[in-house]
């Protein structure tokens, strides 16, 4: 009689994790630039918005340029001199690496979020996910 040890069997493969599908190249602004040029530059990669960072990579928040343009824009301060950071969004949704793809795509479509950062669990930005990505690779899964 021959028996199977439950160690012979392959493994199932777990949920696939965000540091597979990370956008590690993503964009994102530090706290010196000034609301100009925050929003020149997020007009030159087609974004909305940008997370922003500290010089040693960790998280601050992130910046629209919506709220941009609205808050600083339209009450004569001077978008070449005032920082972007002044408005700052602290409240920033992120998500670790090690995180499931099913629980960004919450996160995402609950926000209403056109990217979502990925932090390590040192919170330092690893990068970026968007909901384009999140349905590529459910789309390759099946």
């Amino acid at each position: 009689m021959k028996t199977e040890s439950t160690l012979d069997q392959p493994e199932e493969p777990g949920p696939k994790t965000l540091e597979e599908i990370v956008h590690v190249e993503a964009k994102t602004l530090g706290p010196e630039v000034s609301v100009q040029e925050a929003c020149d530059e997020l007009r030159s990669e087609g974004m909305t918005s940008s997370p922003m960072t500290d010089k040693d990579g960790q998280l601050l928040g992130t910046v629209s340029e919506s709220e941009l343009n609205r808050k600083v824009g339209g009450f004569g301060h001077d978008p070449k001199i005032e920082l972007a950071q002044t408005e700052l969004n602290q409240k920033t949704v992120y998500c670790f690496e090690d995180q499931t793809i099913a629980e960004a795509e919450k996160l995402v479509r609950e926000g209403n979020l056109s990217q979502l950062p990925v932090l390590s669990r040192e919170k330092r930005m690893i990068g970026t996910v968007t909901l384009e990505d999140i349905a590529r690779e459910q789309k390759t899964d099946k």
